[in-house]
């Protein structure tokens, strides 16, 4: 049965590693164009690095996972007789678990770095001077036989409740999710069509599995390996499905992001979640392309009105409206050069939104330092 925990901590890790791969890459393309942006500054460099748990909130969600799937198997094997000041480490893990689902719950939902968020990473800190504290005080003492006492209970009755509390903690936080979720589905209908019922399918089942882990630590210890059986069933499925391409979730981020944003603008003007809308309204539904966008039509696709998004174009990304737009269908213009060969360049001005001929070269070859002709060149 020891395998059981076993493999779903390689399964775990696995989608550490794949999770952790892919956010790297894709901080290294965002910090490769802010420093060469014009309008990079050391405050948004700031921003980057304090970003850092919360882009990475996937990857160290797995591999908290996996590294308490690895704790068990030790347990189990009775690794610890020989290692005994490493028993219990598994619990600032699960205090963790929570947290993390929560970050990346807002970071798959399009939701702002919420700085506060951090602060329910402190019962996972504390917990390992806890553990210091309270833990075997000497390599000859055993985990069955802990001396270390605190408040009447052994070291080793102080692990088993703070155990429970970890899963209580995993249980909240995932409960939360799922009132947030179920609350944005109830005030729009439409915005969560197709990912609520595939998300309240996963996070029931999740919910589920950690309720069976709560009840084998409290009451009946047979059903843990029931409850690790279907944290390893539901970490392969992650994985097939990551490893095939496949949305666990198809549309979530895409339909959680527009209710985010609803439900935002019934709060009054949250900045944070203007800029996510319009930075996906580009990027995602490319707006850009069309010849016709004004700042008027822009701001009603936010349901803003126009002098409202040009100060917070003006005052929070230091663009006007027009370069904001500029700098989407030159890039746009830029890849087509280097991807289609074949396309004419009349074509490409088009295709990136841009109606005139002149300025397209002009803004091109001051963005670009060459004219398009040379610049496909380049890439021939």
């Amino acid at each position: 049965m020891i395998l059981i925990p076993f493999a779903g901590a390689i399964v775990s890790f696995l989608l550490f590693l794949s999770h952790w791969l892919e956010t790297y890459q894709l901080r290294g393309i965002q910090n490769k164009k802010n420093r060469n942006s014009s309008q990079f500054s050391l405050n948004n460099f700031a921003k980057l690095e304090t970003s850092l748990l919360y882009d990475y909130s996937s990857a160290l969600l797995f591999l908290a996972v996996s590294l308490v799937q690895f704790h068990m198997v030790a347990e189990f094997a009775n690794s610890f007789l020989l290692f005994p000041k490493l028993f219990g480490i598994h619990i600032p893990l699960l205090l963790l678990i929570g947290p993390l689902c929560s970050l990346y719950f807002d970071k798959m939902s399009n939701g702002s770095l919420n700085h506060s968020a951090f602060v329910h990473l402190v019962p996972s800190l504390l917990s390992f001077g806890f553990l210091f504290v309270l833990g075997p005080s000497n390599g000859s003492e055993t985990v069955e036989r802990g001396q270390s006492i605190f408040a009447g209970l052994n070291s080793e009755n102080w692990v088993l409740i703070s155990m429970g509390l970890g899963v209580v903690s995993i249980f909240f936080y995932t409960s939360q999710i799922l009132y947030k979720i179920v609350k944005w589905r109830i005030y729009s209908k439409e915005d969560l069509k197709t990912s609520f019922p595939p998300f309240l399918r996963l996070i029931i089942y999740t919910n589920s599995i950690t309720f069976l882990f709560l009840i084998a630590q409290i009451l009946f210890m047979e059903i843990f390996f029931i409850a690790c059986s279907g944290l390893l069933v539901l970490l392969i499925y992650i994985l097939l499905q990551r490893t095939n391409r496949i949305e666990i979730i198809p549309n979530f981020e895409k339909e959680t992001s527009v209710a985010r944003y609803k439900e935002s603008r019934t709060k009054g003007i949250d900045i944070q979640s203007v800029l996510k809308r319009l930075e996906y309204l580009m990027k995602t539904e490319h707006l850009y392309t069309l010849e016709e966008l004004t700042l008027k039509t822009l701001a009603s696709r936010l349901d803003l009105d126009s002098h409202q998004l040009s100060e917070i174009l003006n005052y929070h990304l230091g663009i006007g409206f027009r370069n904001y737009v500029n700098q989407f269908r030159l890039e746009t213009a830029a890849k087509l050069l280097k991807e289609n060969p074949n396309m004419t360049i009349i074509s490409i001005i088009y295709a990136s939104g841009f109606n005139s001929k002149s300025a397209f070269h002009t803004l091109f070859q001051k963005k670009f330092g060459v004219p398009p002709q040379v610049y496909r060149k380049n890439f021939l």
